[in-house]
C-alpha cells in the first residue's frame, strides 16, 4: 500500500497533460462522432421510411382512382346498355306506349348484346331473369348467376362489379346491370369485360424499380395482378406478404402504409380501397430500392463529420500547450505539498489569466496552513500535557474559523467532561460504599431467607406425609362403610323375608283357627248327635244297649274333641298373639335397619368429602411445595448475586478511587473547577 502511494505521489510524470488533453479530446470527439452516425443513420433509415410512406399514401390513391376511372368507364358502358332503348319490351312512341311482340323483343336485344361485344371488347353478354336464370345471351354465357354475386346484384339493384375476376379459367371483369320497365327491375344485364383493361392500368403503376401493384378483395384472394397466374392460382395476400399481419388492413377499406419483413427483406407497402367495387389496389416495394440515397447522404454526413474532428484535434493541440506549462508548475508544488512539503515556495506563475491567480492562491493556501497547524500542534500539545486552559493564538480566515470554533469547543467540553467526570467519580465513591453496606445487608437477608425456605420446605413434606396417612384412613373408612352398607342390605332383604314369613304364619292361624271352630261345632253336633242316640237306646230298652253304649262314647269322643278344639284355639290365639309381637318387631327392625343404612348412606358421603378434601389438600401441598423450591431457588439465586454484589460493590469503590486519581490531574479554566 506505502508503495502505491510512494508511485502516486512520484514526481515523475506518467502522461503529460497535453497528451491527455488531446487524447481525451479525440476520444471524446471520435465517440460523439460514431454515436452522431449512428444516430443519423437511424434516424435518416427512419425518415426515410416514414417519408416514404407518408408519399406512397397519396400515390397509392391516385393509382386507385386511376382504377376507379377505367372500372367507372366499364361502369357507364354498361349502364349505356341496360338503358338502351331496345332492351325495353315496350315501344314507346309518338302514339303511346305500345307492347311489342316476343320476337321483335328478342331481335333487338340480341341486337343490343351483339353490339356490345363488339364495341366493347366483352368475353360475353347476357340477360337474366329475377331468378338469376338465363334468358337470352351470347354463346358462353353461364346458364345461372353465382348466388354472391347475383344476391348483391338484387340487394344493390344498381351498377354491381363481381368481386372474382376469373371468368371460365380466363380473367374477366363482371359487371350486372338492372333493367328497369316502368320503374321496375324486369331482369339484369350482365357482362364480362376483357382483363386487358384493368391490366394495363396495374402495369403501368411504377414508383420504384421493382415495386408491384396488385388488387386484393374483402377476403384477401388477389383478383389483379401483373402476373396473371397469380390471379388465376387464386393466391392470397398472406402468400405475397410472406404471412404477415400488417398486410391484413388492406382488406379493411382503409387508405394507409405499413413496411414489414418478407424473406429477411424489408419491404414497403401501402394500399387503398377502389370505390364502387370490393378491391383494394396494394403497392409494394422493397426498402433497398432507396437503401443508395440513404447510405450516399450518411457518408457525405460521416467525410463533413471527420474534416470537422480533425480541425477540432489540431485547435485543442494549440490549446492544451499553453495551458500545459504553466500547470506542470504548479502540479509539481501540489505533489509536494500532497507529500506533506508546507514549506517550500511556490514559483508564481506570470500570465494574467487563472494560472496567475492559481500559483498565488496556493502560495496563500501553503503559508495559512503552515500557521493554523503550528498553532494547531501547540494547542494539543497543551491538551495533551493536561493543561485545559490553553486557547488557539492565530486568526482563522474564511471557513477555517471552523477550525478555532472546534478547538475551543473541544476545550470547553472536555473542561466540562473532566468536571462532570470529578463529580461522578465522588458521587460513585459515595455510591459504591453505601451499595457495598446494602449488598452485606442484602446478603444476610438472602442467607435468612434461604434457610427459612429450607424450614418450610421440612413443614410441608411432614404435613404432606400426615395427609397421607388421613388419606389412606379415609380410604379403610370409605371401604369399611361399603361393607356395612352392604350387610344392612342383605339384612333388610333377609327381614323383607322373615315379614312375609310371619305374614304366612299368621294367615295359617287363622285357618287354623277356623279349622278348630269347625271342630267344635262338628263335637257339638256329635254330642248332640250322641244324646239323642242315647235317648233313643233308652226307648228302645234292652236291645238298645249297645248303641247305648256306643252313644256314650260318641259323646265323650265329642267331649275330648270340642276340649282339643278348645286348646287348639286358645294355642292359635297364643301362637297369634306372638306372632303379632314378632311383626311389630321385625318392622320396628327393619325400620331400625333403614335408619342405620341412612346414617351409613351420610357417614359414606361425608367420607367421600374427607376423601376428596384431603386429595385436594395434597395436590395444593405439591403445587405449594413446586412453589417454595421455586422460592428456594430463587433464594439460592439471590445469595449467590448479593455474595456477587458485595464482591463488585468492593471492585467498584477501588476504581472509583482510581478515576477519581486520574481526573485530579487535568488542570482546568478557573471558574469551572471544583
Amino acid at each position: 500500500m506505502n508503495g502505491k502511494k510512494a508511485d502516486f505521489h512520484s514526481h515523475k510524470v506518467k502522461r503529460s497533460l497535453n497528451g491527455r488533453i488531446l487524447l481525451s479530446t479525440t476520444f471524446n470527439i471520435l465517440i460523439l462522432v460514431v454515436v452522431c452516425c449512428v444516430i443519423m443513420a437511424l434516424f435518416m433509415r427512419s425518415l426515410a421510411s416514414s417519408i416514404l410512406l407518408d408519399s406512397m399514401q397519396p400515390m397509392v390513391r391516385q393509382s386507385a382512382k386511376t382504377v376507379e376511372a377505367n372500372i367507372h368507364m366499364l361502369a357507364d358502358r354498361m349502364i349505356a346498355i341496360a338503358k338502351d332503348s331496345r332492351m325495353s319490351s315496350v315501344d314507346d312512341g309518338v302514339t303511346g306506349e305500345n307492347r311489342l311482340g316476343a320476337e321483335a323483343v328478342w331481335i333487338n336485344r340480341e341486337a343490343v348484346l351483339k353490339e356490345a361485344a363488339e364495341i366493347y371488347e366483352l368475353h360475353t353478354i347476357a340477360l337474366y331473369g329475377l331468378d338469376g336464370r338465363l334468358i337470352q345471351g351470347l354463346d358462353g354465357a353461364p346458364e345461372r348467376l353465382e348466388d354472391s354475386f347475383f344476391s348483391l346484384l338484387q340487394e344493390t339493384d344498381n351498377l354491381t362489379t363481381f368481386s372474382s375476376t376469373i371468368y371460365q379459367e380466363q380473367l374477366g371483369i363482371t359487371m350486372g346491370m338492372p333493367v328497369k320497365e316502368n320503374g321496375e327491375t324486369s331482369f339484369y344485364v350482365v357482362g364480362v369485360y376483357k382483363y386487358d383493361t384493368l391490366n394495363d392500368v396495374i402495369s403501368n403503376i411504377n414508383i420504384g424499380k421493382h415495386s408491384t401493384a396488385y388488387m386484393v378483395d374483402r377476403n384477401g384472394i388477389v383478383t389483379g395482378h401483373p402476373d396473371q397466374s397469380m390471379v388465376l392460382g387464386k393466391s392470397t395476400l398472406s402468400e405475397i406478404g410472406g404471412g404477415n399481419a400488417k398486410l391484413d388492413r388492406a382488406v379493411t377499406g382503409e387508405t394507409g402504409a405499413v413496411e414489414y419483413a418478407d424473406g429477411g427483406e424489408d419491404m414497403l407497402a401501402a394500399f387503398s380501397p377502389i370505390r364502387g367495387t370490393q378491391w383494394s389496389l396494394v403497392i409494394q416495394i422493397p426498402k433497398s430500392d432507396y437503401n443508395h440515397l440513404i447510405n450516399a447522404a450518411m457518408l457525405a454526413a460521416i467525410l463533413s463529420t471527420l474534416a470537422v474532428l480533425t480541425v477540432s484535434i489540431f485547435l485543442a493541440l494549440r490549446l492544451a500547450r499553453t495551458i500545459s506549462r504553466p500547470v506542470k508548475s504548479v502540479t509539481g508544488r501540489m505533489v509536494a505539498f500532497s507529500d506533506g512539503d508546507i514549506h517550500e515556495k511556490v514559483e508564481l506563475v506570470h500570465s494574467g489569466d487563472e494560472l496567475e491567480i492559481l500559483t498565488r492562491t496556493l502560495s496563500d493556501t501553503v503559508e495559512s496552513f503552515n500557521r493554523y497547524i503550528s498553532d494547531i500542534q501547540k494547542v494539543l500539545s497543551q491538551i495533551a500535557a493536561g493543561n485545559l486552559c490553553v486557547a488557539p493564538q492565530v486568526e482563522y480566515k474564511g471557513d477555517f474559523s471552523l477550525i478555532k470554533k472546534s478547538l475551543h469547543s473541544i476545550i470547553d467540553s472536555m473542561n466540562e467532561t473532566i468536571i462532570g467526570f470529578r463529580a461522578a467519580a465522588e458521587r460513585l465513591t459515595s455510591m459504591s460504599e453505601a451499595l457495598n453496606g446494602q449488598s452485606g445487608e442484602l446478603h444476610q437477608a438472602s442467607v435468612e431467607q434461604n434457610r427459612s425456605a429450607e424450614e418450610l420446605v421440612q413443614e410441608v413434606s411432614g404435613v404432606k406425609e400426615q395427609l397421607s396417612d388421613v388419606s389412606k384412613s379415609s380410604g379403610q373408612a370409605h371401604e369399611k362403610t361399603e361393607e356395612i352398607m352392604k350387610c344392612i342390605e342383605e339384612a333388610n332383604v333377609r327381614m323383607a323375608s322373615l315379614s312375609a314369613a310371619m305374614e304366612d304364619i299368621s294367615t295359617n292361624a287363622q285357618e287354623i283357627t277356623k279349622i278348630s271352630q269347625l271342630i267344635e261345632d262338628i263335637a257339638f253336633q256329635t254330642s248332640v248327635l250322641a244324646l239323642n242316640a242315647s235317648i233313643e237306646a233308652s226307648r228302645a230298652g234292652v236291645a238298645g244297649k249297645g248303641f247305648a253304649v256306643v252313644a256314650k262314647e260318641v259323646k265323650q269322643l265329642a267331649s275330648k274333641s270340642a276340649e282339643a278344639a278348645q286348646s287348639a284355639t286358645e294355642m292359635v290365639n297364643s301362637t297369634k298373639a306372638i306372632i303379632q309381637n314378632g311383626v311389630e318387631l321385625t318392622e320396628d327392625t327393619a325400620g331400625s335397619l333403614k335408619h342405620l343404612q341412612s346414617v351409613s348412606d351420610e357417614i359414606s358421603e361425608i367420607s367421600d368429602k374427607l376423601v376428596a378434601a384431603v386429595h385436594g389438600q395434597e395436590n395444593a401441598l405439591v403445587i405449594m411445595e413446586e412453589r417454595i423450591a421455586s422460592i428456594s431457588a430463587i433464594a439460592d439465586h439471590n445469595l449467590q448475586n448479593a455474595g456477587d454484589m458485595e464482591q463488585s460493590s468492593g471492585l467498584l469503590a477501588k476504581e472509583a478511587e482510581v478515576l477519581h486519581e486520574q481526573v485530579q490531574k487535568f488542570v482546568l479554566k478557573e471558574g469551572r473547577g471544583r
